[in-house]
Order: structure tokens, then C-alpha cells, then sequence
């Protein structure tokens, strides 16, 4: 007997679902970690764009000076930039002390 629509529908949502569980228990039990970002994208609907941006600029300082800080813009709900900035670790008074030398 032929399906119909409806029932084709249902089957296919059905096997969607099965598919995604299974999915979903495969990554948590071989990355965790990437398990917990997938269920916290889901239940927060964060644009995954605006992370993934975010994590480059965190890697770019990781892998440079090593010391900065990620910003992200928002306006009226919309994420317009993510910025990250190096620094330079300096650790020195603003005002230079009579007997101290310059580094060489």
C-alpha cells in the first residue's frame, strides 16, 4: 500500500530524529566537549558564526604575544564585529625611577 504525504512526513521527521540522536550519542562519547557546544547552541540559538569568529580571534592571540583580549560589538541584537587585540606584557611603572636602566 502506498504512503501518503502525511505519512512519508512523519517518516521522514521520525528518521531524522533517530538519525540526530544517534548522532549526537556518538559525539558525546567521542568528543565531549564539542557534545556540550552542540547541546548549548541548541538550547541557546547563538549564531555559531559569532563563536567561530571569536575562537579565531582567541587563537591568533594564543599563538601571538600570547596576552590581549576578545571584544564583541552588538548592537540592538545584531553582533557587528569581534575584535581582538594583542598586547604587550609589560609589567613596568609609568614613571621610570631615577636609578632604573633602560632595557637593553
Amino acid at each position: 500500500m502506498a504512503k501518503n504525504k502525511y505519512e512519508e512526513r512523519l517518516d521522514y521527521q521520525a528518521e531524522m530524529q533517530h538519525n540526530e540522536l544517534a548522532f549526537k550519542t556518538m559525539v558525546k562519547s567521542v568528543r565531549p566537549e564539542l557534545y556540550v557546544l552542540m547541546d548549548l547552541l541548541d538550547e541557546t540559538q547563538l549564531d555559531p558564526m559569532i563563536l567561530f569568529k571569536t575562537m579565531r580571534q582567541l587563537n591568533n592571540i594564543a599563538i601571538g604575544s600570547k596576552y590581549g583580549q576578545v571584544t564583541i560589538y552588538i548592537e540592538n541584537g545584531v553582533a557587528t564585529f569581534v575584535r581582538g587585540e594583542e598586547s604587550d606584557k609589560l609589567n613596568l611603572p609609568v614613571i621610570k625611577e631615577e636609578n632604573t636602566k633602560l632595557p637593553s
